[in-house]
């Protein structure tokens, strides 16, 4: 395969993370510690109404078994070995250094200016250093939709940002021309706090969307497709406009404080998770009452079923919502209800 970015040399580079790992790994691992691929996660999809749980393959033992509540099976093992947010063989080694290049420019310029600061009181920052800013986060964009195929950008978008990433000759006009929207979630407290974060990719009423740990990135093809929307409550519509940068003088991000961080979480599990989650356990327990009794179940009987899904002793918090977990606690639960039959 050819690479990419350069579109000459071959892609012989292994385990590239298209979304830096410097910035989600403390989002990721276990207690918050700063150590690559160790400890689990929670793989959340809006195709499926089902929490799955994983853990990266450098995880101890000791957080495994608490974990699952047993040994993992030989394809957790498997899927332990596949990098979080990382590819192999799309991109060259020569291409990885134009990566690192613009990595590291933000990660030292800018990213000090941020993380580990109490920005309480805080609603915006503005910084001159722009273009450092914008191809670093369009970075990930670029790459995301490269490496994601749910992440699918308009081409035209596309390849302007392959340009960007590319030539270091670009000019600044071209690169302040696309509208990005870069929100910056204050994380306070101990390093476990950064677990409560998100990561995770969308296209959210055609908004292309990154939640990156403590940044959320909105990226647009071009003026004309800015749409304000609420994203769990990152976004407000009296100030969406103004935090949308392009052609800007300074870069502005704006800045959600500690306690209002720990709000968009729980917004998103809540909107997404908990109300869907819930509606889809009713419907697929009615619908099964119905084919195999001939009747819609009592509502009492629906709030037994959901509550020991909730609240059950069958399994551990990290695997409650798994599609494993729901199926074994269905066919256990309606093997009682035909035996009780």
């Amino acid at each position: 395969m050819t690479c990419k970015l350069c579109k000459e040399r071959e892609a012989d580079k292994k385990n590239t993370h298209y979304l830096t790992d410097s910035i989600i790994r403390s989002c990721l691992n276990e207690d918050g510690v700063n150590v690559r691929e160790k400890g689990y996660m929670f793989e959340v999809s809006n195709s499926t109404p089902f929490i799955d749980f994983n853990f990266q393959r450098e995880t101890s033992q000791n957080s495994i078994l608490e974990a699952l509540g047993r040994e993992p099976t030989e394809e957790e093992i498997a899927n332990a070995k596949q990098i979080a947010y990382s590819v192999d063989y799309v991109f060259c080694n020569t291409c990885e250094g134009i990566f690192t290049e613009i990595e590291e420019q933000f990660n030292q310029t800018i990213l000090p200016k941020l993380r580990g600061n109490d920005l309480t009181g805080t609603s915006e920052l503005s910084f001159p250093e722009k273009i450092i800013i914008r191809k670093f986060f369009l970075l990930q964009v670029w790459r995301t939709s490269v490496c994601d195929p749910t992440f699918n950008i308009p081409q035209a978008l596309q390849d302007e940002l392959r340009e960007i990433v590319f030539d270091k000759n670009i000019s600044d006009q071209r690169v302040t021309a696309i509208p990005l929207n870069v929100t910056y979630l204050n994380t306070l407290g101990d390093d476990f706090e950064y677990t409560k974060n998100l990561v995770g990719i969308g296209i959210v009423e055609g908004n292309y969307v990154i939640f990156f740990n403590d940044f959320t990135i909105q990226a647009f093809e071009n003026e004309a497709s800015i749409k304000y929307i609420d994203i769990y409550g990152i976004n407000a519509k009296d100030t969406f406009n103004h935090f949308t940068n392009r052609n800007e003088e300074n870069f502005i991000i704006k800045v959600i404080g500690n306690v209002e961080r720990i709000e968009v979480s729980n917004a998103y599990f809540h909107q997404e998770k908990v109300v869907k989650v819930l509606n889809f356990y009713r419907q697929t327990f009615q619908s099964q009452c119905l084919a195999s009794f001939g009747q819609m179940p009592s509502e009492r009987l629906t709030a037994t079923f959901i509550n020991g899904i909730i609240y059950g002793k069958d399994c551990t918090d990290a695997t409650r919502y798994t599609a494993d977990r729901f199926l074994k606690y269905s066919y256990a639960f309606f093997d009682r209800l035909y035996n009780y039959r």
